[in-house]
């Protein structure tokens, strides 16, 4: 490992509501919160896939985030284009 801080885990949506204030990008828990009520809002009492989707997008979010090779590949990527 290269120093990085592993995450704690993320079992619970409260995990990840604890994740994404400490480690996810800038907004995240908000946009987060607003999502998953949008979601949880329009679902059917019986099937909640739409509120699933959003809080695994979210967890991947959160776990890009916090991938040293990830994050690196991301600025190589943008200082290509800027160039």
């Amino acid at each position: 490992m290269n120093g990085a801080m592993p995450l704690p885990p993320i079992r619970t949506v409260d995990d990840l509501r604890s994740v994404l204030s400490r480690y996810g990008f800038p907004g995240d828990r908000a946009r987060f919160e607003e999502e998953l009520a949008a979601a949880v809002g329009t679902c059917p009492g019986d099937d909640f896939t739409s509120a699933g989707a959003v809080v695994r997008a979210y967890r991947h979010r959160v776990l890009i985030r916090n991938s040293p090779e990830i994050m690196t590949a991301l600025e190589d990527v943008r200082g290509c284009d800027a160039g």
